[in-house]
């Protein structure tokens, strides 16, 4: 029983991790209808920058993540939106396909120039090896972290896509294009708005697991993949 509470509420920890990325995934498909290959990628990054700022140039923990996600990860999905989907909202599904599997290889050159693979980065767990018994099963605050944020990012995306107009024009643009801008809507934006939070949350994802799969640039980029 003790093996099997453990694994359980070890799976469950992984598993947040893996629904906080997905919530993001859903959520930039859902809004734009592109399923976004690079999400991945885009953790990867937001992992990668975190660590820059917090280990290798020393920044407390609280700024270097004010700083990855809520100026760093929102930017790249503006300047993504801008300048790679913005003109497939009415391509072939084939081509949105090619184009996010390319953004995908692009993120991960990126990564490598930026951060060359030959270089140690450890990456620590939030609050260290700080833990509490769950039922008797041993469980770090860093993965209580990852339980709390999934709940709280699954509650927030639902508040935001049906109980907020940013939300129903975001799904408003998706099923009726023209007829969402005849009632005012703006679908630029509210894509915008989408990949500035998908990629928000796929760099909470990346911090949260690096320290347990490690910096690893193809790793962390195919997360999402595999």
């Amino acid at each position: 029983m003790d093996l099997f509470l453990e694994a359980t509420i070890t799976g469950l920890a992984t598993a947040a991790i893996l629904a906080v990325a997905a919530s993001g995934l859903v959520l930039t498909y859902t809004t734009t209808g592109i399923f976004n290959f690079a999400h991945g990628a885009v953790g990867m990054l937001g992992a990668f920058a975190y660590w820059q700022l917090r280990f290798g140039w020393g920044w407390p923990a609280p700024v270097a993540l004010v700083v990855v996600l809520g100026v760093l990860a929102p930017l790249l999905g503006v300047v993504i939106e801008r300048g790679v989907m913005r003109g497939l909202h009415d391509a072939p599904e084939t081509v949105r396909i090619v184009v996010s599997i390319g953004l995908l290889a692009a993120l991960i050159g990126v990564g490598l120039w930026v951060w060359p693979p030959d270089v140690a980065r450890p990456l620590t767990r939030f609050w260290g090896n700080a833990s509490i018994d769950i039922a008797g099963v041993t469980v770090t605050w860093h993965d209580v972290a990852g339980l709390v944020t999934a709940a709280a990012l699954a509650v927030g995306l639902r508040l935001l896509l049906y109980r907020s107009r940013a939300g129903l024009a975001m799904r408003a643009s998706v099923d009726d294009r023209p007829l969402a801008m005849l009632n005012g809507a703006t679908p630029h934006r509210s894509a915008m708005l989408a990949w500035a939070i998908g990629c928000t949350t796929a760099a909470v994802a990346g911090i949260l697991v690096a320290p347990s799969v490690g910096l690893a640039h193809v790793n962390l980029a195919l997360m999402i993949v595999n």
